[in-house]
This record gives structure tokens, sequence and C-alpha cells, in this order.
């Protein structure tokens, strides 16, 4: 199968709209790729893992100052780049390291770790991609999907 980012966005905007709105956040959407790129793979696949990814940060943005979440592509050395960022809570030091190799959670019991690392082994085994994330306490946090084209 193959996806078009343009659509894939459009899906996840359409699947995360009562979340955000429910929450007041807003989705800010850039796809900074060239018309002709596609994704070869599952696009319920891909449409899960960003639908996850944004997820989190609808809740890590709950009780943030700036209330909007970026979503964005670009394409660079082959490779499109969907990256996720909200000005939420960050994640603790202490999490990081473990954060997409093991189920384990910032959120209590209120969850269960398992959308992230699912997530991660999702991009790597179908996608030959990569997840990676950079993070800062109280100043927000970014995902990026790495997928070869």
């Amino acid at each position: 199968m193959i996806i078009d980012v343009n659509e894939l966005f459009k899906m996840v905007s359409i699947l995360m709209k009562h979340e955000l709105s429910k929450l007041q956040i807003s989705l800010n959407i850039q796809n900074n790729s060239p018309y002709n790129v596609k994704i070869h793979g599952n696009i319920n696949s891909l449409i899960q893992v960003v639908n996850n990814i944004v997820s989190n940060a609808i809740q890590a943005s709950e009780n943030a100052t700036i209330r909007t979440i970026d979503l964005n592509a670009n394409y660079t050395d082959s490779k499109i780049i969907i990256s996720i960022t909200d000005h939420g809570t960050g994640i603790p030091d202490n999490i990081k390291e473990d954060l997409l190799k093991k189920m384990v959670t910032t959120k209590g019991k209120n969850g269960t770790g398992l959308g992230l690392f699912m997530s991660y082994s999702n991009v790597k085994a179908h996608f030959n991609g990569d997840i990676t994330f950079e993070s800062e306490l109280g100043k927000g946090t970014t995902f990026n999907i790495t997928i070869p084209v």
C-alpha cells in the first residue's frame, strides 16, 4: 500500500478532532515534503502510530500554557520525518532511556506504556524506520518518526 502524507495527516486530524476540541488544544499541520513522495506500507498502522503519539501529546498538554501541538512532515536524504511537538510537561530523565524499549509510562495508573513501545516496534518492523525524541521537563517533547521512502 502507498501512503500519501497529506492523506495520513487528514486521517489523524479527523480521528483526533474530538480529543483536541474537548481540551481546547489546536493541531497545527504542515507538510513540507514534496508532493510526489509516498510512503510504502500499511496506512492503518502508520495512522495508529501517529494517533498514539498525538494522543500522548494532548495528555501532556492538558495544563500547558501553549495549547498547540505541531504535526509536521519533512523530506531529507530519501526519508520522511514526521514530527509531533507538544509544549507540555516533558518526559522525566529517569524514563527517557527505556521509553521506547520497554513498556514504561509517565501516566501512573492511567497508562501502561504499551502505546509507545508498540509504535516503536511497528515503525521498525513494518516501515524499516525509527522513532526518536527530545524532551525537556516543563517545556515539552518532540517525537520524530523517520521512514525511508
